[in-house]
């Protein structure tokens, strides 16, 4: 009886992880999408660090950029484009977690990571563990030269 080969084993994982980021951002963002904008203006908010005046702005932009690229790389579309800006995006929010709790001494009871009608709600520090290891998920898949079952992959083939 033959084993498995370690080869396919990191394949399969990089793969698996690949759709955990996609999944993660795209549900994300399209729940926030889904919902009225001052949901997301609210729980940005009252993180109480975000200077306000850029609230309304980043609360129209970051779910479609969550929603799009989480998509991107679902499908394997720029993969390496796309997964970098989902790690940017996570170690941005791994930031904004830390200096709240330095600067307030607490940290919002939702985080709004995923909407208010969603059916995920995540305690601070199950946020800050899931964006550290999307932070490190994003940059490991931004260092693949192919990215196998994309769609990179296979416009590479027919070209």
């Amino acid at each position: 009886m033959k084993g498995i080969d370690p080869k396919s084993l990191k394949l399969g994982f990089l793969i698996f992880c690949r759709m955990f980021l996609g999944l993660v951002f795209a549900y994300s963002g399209f729940t926030k999408l889904m919902e009225p904008v001052e949901n997301f203006q609210g729980g940005m908010a009252a993180y109480e660090i975000i200077p306000y005046a850029v609230i309304p702005f980043l609360a129209h932009v970051i779910p479609w950029i969550e929603f799009l690229f989480g998509a991107f790389v679902i499908v394997g579309y720029l993969p390496r484009v796309s997964v970098l800006v989902l790690a940017g995006m996570s170690s941005s929010f791994v930031f904004l977690i830390l200096a709240t709790r330095i600067v307030t001494g607490s940290l919002p009871a939702d985080c709004g990571c995923f909407g208010e009608g969603s059916l995920i709600h995540l305690k601070p520090f199950q946020v800050l563990i899931l964006d550290v290891f999307n932070t490190l998920v994003g940059i490991r898949l931004a260092f693949l030269k192919d990215h196998p079952f994309s769609l990179a992959a296979f416009l590479k083939a027919k070209s």
